[in-house]
Formats: structure tokens, sequence, C-alpha cells
């Protein structure tokens, strides 16, 4: 997504460089203890952060065009019929994963942040936009044919994501799809000030092999897993896309 993420990828596979990652970036790290102490919440973090860049963190979403981003979209288009129900988890400002995906189905479309959904609302007017954390969303059973969340999956505690992984296969209809890009990497409750787009964030994942076990622990049945990596600014930036399927009855 960044040369953020970049370097802290690199950081997480040599944790001795964590010490040289913080001052580099003069960024401040909050372990999970700390976050419970001084009763942070992580979604409201998440919240001011997107509405204080959601302007520039559009702009710099179509500036750094990844491949990977294309080609799973594409491939959404390919697999679901023309007007089949869509929930995308996460969606930003909207452009150019939810603009598209709402040209072709219809779309609810879910995020956090008002400000990016304000901007999603003017690249999809059509899709149903809801302003909500992701772990707290509603639908009733076999609601949709497909649930996207690209690149979003990191800004919820993973504490919460077996929850979340079962409502989704719950949101789903028999066949439907689950689409995402998760961080590949194992970060427990982490805190940033700077360093992503200049605001706070905060970051949470697991590595990818617990990953996958959630996803099947949660009924679904994973199709296919890939490692895309691309260079932004000079840096190469890896995401686990993983397509799964909650089986037929």
């Amino acid at each position: 997504m960044s040369t953020f993420l970049s370097d802290l990828g690199k950081v997480l596979r040599k944790p001795l460089l964590l010490g040289s990652f913080i001052k580099s970036r003069r960024s401040k790290m909050i372990a999970g203890k700390l976050l419970q102490q001084h009763k942070t919440d992580p979604a409201k973090i998440v919240e001011e952060g997107y509405n204080q860049m959601a302007s520039d963190y559009g702009q710099w979403t179509l500036s750094h065009a990844r491949p990977d981003r294309g080609k799973y979209t594409q491939l959404i288009i390919d697999q679901l019929k023309s007007g089949a129900d869509l929930l995308e988890l996460g969606c930003g400002p909207g452009d150019p994963t939810t603009r598209t995906l709402a040209e072709n189905f219809n779309v609810t479309a879910n995020d956090i942040s008002s400000s990016c959904l304000e901007l999603a609302k003017k690249h999809a007017p059509s899709a149903t936009l809801i302003q909500s954390d992701m772990t707290s969303l509603e639908f009733p059973g076999d609601s949709f044919d497909a649930v996207v969340a690209f690149y979003s999956f990191h800004h919820v505690p993973r504490e919460r994501y077996q929850p979340l992984l079962n409502d989704i296969a719950s949101w789903l209809r028999p066949g439907g799809k689950f689409i995402s890009a998760m961080y590949p990497y194992d970060v427990e409750n982490l805190v940033t000030t700077e360093g992503w787009h200049g605001s706070n964030m905060y970051w949470s994942s697991y590595g990818e092999e617990k990953t996958l076990e959630l996803i099947e622990a949660a009924g679904l049945k994973v199709l296919s897993t890939s490692r895309e990596s691309a260079i932004e600014a000079n840096k190469e930036t890896t995401f686990l896309w993983v397509v799964a399927e909650r089986p037929a009855a």
C-alpha cells in the first residue's frame, strides 16, 4: 500500500530493526497492554485517521495503482453475474474499486470514515453506503453473492477476525465468494503516529497460516491464495490475496 507498509513488513521479518524503524519514522509504537492502559479505541484511531487523510489517500490510491487491485476486481466481475449483490468492507474513498464494482453489481459499501464515504458517494452514486466499524455490521443471513475486503482487514483488531469472518460466512449465500487482500505478517495492536499520510493509524494482523485457519474455521473453503507484490515509491509491498467460498448446501 505504501512505502510505510513496505518498511513495516521488513521490520516484522527482522525484529532487531524495530528500534531503528521507530527512530527513522519518529513513530510512536504502542503495544496491546498500553492500548488497554490508555483505553485507546482502535476503531476511533482508524476513523479519525482516515477522516483526516481521506482526500490525500484517495489521490494516492489512484496515483499508486497496484496491479493486484485491478486483477482481483476483474476476477470478481468475471465470476459474478451482472446485478449480483455484493458487500465491500472498508471501501475508502471509493475509487477505483467501489466505482468499478457499482457499475456491474448491486453494491453495499461500508467504511468507518465519514470523509471517505463522502468521496465514495461521488464516485459510486448507485452504491448503498454504510458508515460503521465493519465488526458492528449486521445483515440477514444469505444476503450477498460476494463479500470483498481490499486492504482493510489489518485495521481490525485481530482478536475480532474470527467473529467477523463468521459473520461474513453467514452473510454469503451458498456458493458466494469472499475475496480479500490481507497483511501477511504478525502484528499485534500496533499504533503509529506519522508515517501513514501524516495520520495516526492502528494495525493488527496474523501471519498467513493463522489467517487461513480462521477463514476455514468460519466455514469457508479457501479456493486460492497468492502473495501479490508491487513496487510503490521504489519499494516492494506484499499482500496475501485470498479467494474463498461458502460451500453450496
